[in-house]
């Protein structure tokens, strides 16, 4: 099961990062601790070495997929009854880029980018979220009122990879750092700022 409270993970095997982008694919929106527990219900009728995406095509051949996503209550059946049969067809979801993620039915920058980034160590990625966008505008960036486009997550995405560079923190460390300050209402530290910690270095 995908441990909701330590998302990333370097060295899953494939059923597990099978597993984990069917519960990027769920779990927009809702809790993350009731998401893992409903997909890995969902992933219980597996044959034994079958992977997720090896079920997920075969009970769609034998015509249950949607019934099945309604028997564990993943909600959104219909996008993710169209989102988890195109993954399963995607191949090799280690290698798969960030346009081809985005090309599937219901997943945007965010969720593709979410998936990279706790799954591959080098990820040149960023996450946008609620909470980056509060974090940026606070850092004083120009930050938009609503979601940003497409344009302008990529300019966003651009700078966060930047004060993730200078902070000294990998990518998915810095991206939990910012969330859990937000989610905590404050309670824990946000990563020190780009400038800061560069004099620091200097010294």
């Amino acid at each position: 099961m995908v441990d909701p409270y330590d998302v990333t993970d370097y060295g899953r095997s494939r059923a597990e990062l099978e597993e984990y982008f069917l519960f990027c694919l769920a779990v927009a929106g809702k809790k993350a601790v009731m998401i893992a527990a409903k997909v890995a219900e969902f992933l219980k009728g597996a044959a034994p070495g079958e992977t997720p995406f090896e079920y997920v095509l075969r009970i769609e051949r034998e015509g249950t997929l949607s019934d099945r996503l309604k028997e564990v209550r993943l909600g959104k059946y219909a996008l993710l009854e169209a989102a988890y049969s195109a993954a399963a067809r995607i191949g090799d979801i280690s290698a798969a880029s960030v346009e081809q993620l985005e090309a599937l039915p219901g997943v945007g920058p965010k969720t593709a980018r979410f998936f990279i980034l706790h799954s591959r160590r080098d990820a040149k990625v960023a996450v946008i979220d609620t909470h980056v966008l509060k974090f940026l505008r606070e850092r004083g960036h120009d930050v938009p009122k609503g979601f940003p486009t497409a344009q302008t997550y990529r300019r966003l995405e651009a700078v966060m990879l930047d004060e993730m560079e200078a902070s000294g923190l990998s990518r998915a460390e810095f991206d939990l750092a910012v969330w859990s300050h937000y989610a905590s209402g404050g309670k824990t530290p946000l990563p020190a700022p780009a400038a800061a910690v560069r004099q620091q270095s200097a010294i």
